[in-house]
């Protein structure tokens, strides 16, 4: 909340500066509503500053219960200021903190600037947030992330969590301040530029207008696909890698597992999509470039999009679908099942294979980018990818389902609506044009559910069955 006070009184004093009505108007409105979460933030925090977590399990049960209550309260910020409706502004601030970038606002770029900003700072925030969590907590449910922190001799690229919070805070904010000056230097606006730098980065996608960075491409060009494609990129690496890269470690930056996975990962799909989109809609040169960043986008699960991805053919479709489930690094923005999970999953089958063809005295010495692999590690991956494979189909089934029986105008298609649930669970943005804000009560809930475990990792479900679980075991 310091962060949208300073916002908020940064552009009541622009406002005033330029004589804007509007933009003042919504300032002081969103002051007003910024300053009473605050005051009651403080106070329960004042309240309960005596009391320590120390068991991991409490801590994971107050980060599901944060992840629920922040985008909550945010919800009524964007009922005060613009008046979204409560389930709308939930939406829209699931969508953001979750750095997603669905969104169910039409005609945005009517909204004031102080929302926009805001908006954009909800993913940068979120998706740091995330980070954090990753780094501190995740490692004690998924095992095989516990070694992802590994950077030179120490567990984290810094001594403490509260090191490496600040170290990856100042990479996050050099970043974005690069792209802030790359998008200005390609033709973007001060205000738009830094938005788009923070949702860029974070690989969130919010944008300040309806076309997405469609807008500025039919304005400058290619020149804005480039450095928005630099900055999803960036946005989707490993901190740690991301950490040589600033520190000038160019040969470390290479070295890394996931850097070298997604470039390969990237060259393949790139090279498939170039195909079908040569095959199945022409050898204009505009639709490879804009269908190769839309897969790259979703990727790196950002989520800028360019133009209307719903007349895609489904093989297209598919493709971008898979680039959305595997995602980017671990330890970074990015959602999705992870390269490094996409990584030792692959192994994995290679090692079991292989033992087929070797004699049955040899033993496989399981590593990975020189990590030693244990089996635990490999069941706790596939029982991720297999969790993931699950709920995407049971809420893609339940999401056409609903659109079908409320009559919603749309594709009808399946695929249109997998897409879509791939798109929130893996945090990613891109649509079809399912989501909107005419879009049934039961789906804008479906898709808010998806979009809370996609970014937690399915924490909650995790915590629901290993104390049902530690239940039973104590019963018995």
């Amino acid at each position: 909340m310091i962060i949208a006070l300073a916002i908020g009184i940064i552009f009541y004093i622009y406002s005033i500066h330029v004589d804007n009505s509007i933009e003042l108007n919504a300032s002081k409105s969103f002051l007003t509503i910024v300053a009473v979460v605050l005051i009651i933030s403080s106070t329960i925090a004042y309240v309960f500053r005596h009391y320590v977590i120390i068991e991991i399990v409490d801590a994971l049960i107050v980060v599901a219960i944060h992840w629920f209550i922040v985008p909550l309260v945010n919800a009524l910020i964007y009922g005060y200021v613009i008046g979204l409706d409560f389930v709308d502004a939930l939406f829209e601030s699931v969508s953001g903190f979750s750095g997603t970038g669905l969104t169910i606002l039409f005609n945005i770029e009517k909204y004031p600037y102080v929302i926009l900003i805001w908006r954009a700072a909800t993913q940068w925030i979120g998706e740091l947030s995330v980070v954090v969590f990753s780094g501190a907590l995740l490692p004690h449910i998924h095992r095989i992330l516990g070694r992802v922190y590994v950077a030179e001799r120490g567990i984290r690229f810094a001594p403490t969590i509260l090191s490496t919070t600040r170290r990856m805070l100042i990479i996050y904010a050099i970043l974005t301040l690069i792209g802030a000056f790359m998008f200005m230097h390609s033709g973007m606006g001060l205000l738009d530029a830094f938005a788009h730098s923070m949702t860029g980065i974070a690989t969130g996608g919010m944008s300040t207008n309806t076309q997405s960075i469609a807008y500025w491409y039919k304005i400058h060009g290619y020149g804005i696909l480039i450095v928005s494609t630099v900055i999803m990129v960036l946005g989707a690496l490993n901190f740690v890698d991301l950490y040589n890269l600033v520190r000038g470690r160019i040969r470390e930056f290479f070295k890394g597992l996931e850097v070298k996975w997604f470039i390969l990962i990237v060259s393949i799909l790139t090279v498939i999509t170039i195909g079908i989109t040569l095959c199945l809609l022409g050898n204009s040169f505009e639709h490879v470039v804009i269908t190769v960043y839309n897969m790259v986008s979703g990727l790196t699960t950002t989520g800028f999009q360019v133009g209307d991805i719903s007349w895609y053919p489904d093989i297209l479709k598919m493709l971008i679908i898979l680039a959305m489930a595997i995602g980017g690094a671990t330890f970074s923005t990015a959602g999705g099942i992870k390269i490094k999970r996409i990584a030792l999953a692959f192994k994995s089958v290679v090692w079991s294979l292989s033992k087929s063809f070797l004699p049955e005295n040899v033993y496989i010495v399981k590593r990975v980018n020189g990590e030693m692999v244990e089996d635990e590690d490999i069941v706790s991956t596939y029982v991720f990818i297999l969790l993931y494979i699950i709920i995407a189909l049971v809420a893609s089934t339940v999401l056409f389902i609903i659109l079908q029986v409320r009559g919603y105008n749309w594709s009808h298609s399946y695929i249109d609506a997998l897409f879509e649930t791939v798109s929130a669970l893996s945090c990613v943005g891109l649509s079809t044009g399912i989501t909107t804000a005419f879009m049934p009560l039961e789906a804008k809930v479906v898709l808010m559910i998806i979009m809370y475990l996609g970014r937690l990792e399915f924490l909650p479900i995790y915590l629901i069955i290993g104390c049902l679980y530690k239940k039973k075991i104590t019963l018995g």
